[in-house]
Order: C-alpha cells, then structure tokens, then sequence
C-alpha cells in the first residue's frame, strides 16, 4: 500500500473498488469486482492483499504502513486517499 501512489492503475482502479468493513471494526478491507482480489488492513497498519481463483483465496502480498497512515484510512476508508493505496496493492497483486 503507497498513499503517495501515482501509479495511474491505481488511480483508474480506485474509484471501482467495493469498500467492506469488517464486523469487528478492526479492519477494512477493498474489493477489486472484476477480479475478485481483495486488500485487509488491520487497524494496527498491517495489511494483506489476497487473491481469489476459484474457491481458493491466497494471500500474495503482505506488509505494513506505518500507524499515522493507517489511522488516517480508518478514519475514512472511503477517500481517494485510501481507495488509491489500497488499489496500488491491489493492481500489483492482478497484474501478475
């Protein structure tokens, strides 16, 4: 996840992404509907992106943003903001 991202795949993906927040409140997760791989992050700023095939869902990419960063994304997941940091996983993740 880059909050500075200027990755113009993520900026195009950003606005597409389904926002679920989890029942616990303690992780917000973006979905890519095309593709179905999504990007978690914890609250403590740790993040993983997981793609689906099939039934199967496997992580590809896991890391951490630093604390400011993730309470600023919790703080409004929604946001261009955190809809391009969470695309710039995401893209990285698919195009593989």
């Amino acid at each position: 996840m880059d909050l500075a991202t200027t990755d113009h795949r993520a900026w195009t993906l950003a606005p597409h992404l389904v926002v679920l927040d989890s029942k616990a409140g303690d992780a917000v997760e973006w979905l890519n509907p095309e593709t179905g791989t999504t990007c978690q992050l914890d609250s403590n700023g740790e993040y993983v992106v997981l793609r689906r095939t099939e039934l199967r869902v496997t992580p590809v990419v896991a890391g951490q943003i630093l604390s400011d960063e993730a309470t600023a994304i919790f703080g409004d997941p929604e946001s261009v903001l955190a809809r391009r940091a969470a695309a710039h996983a995401i893209v990285a993740v698919d195009a593989r």
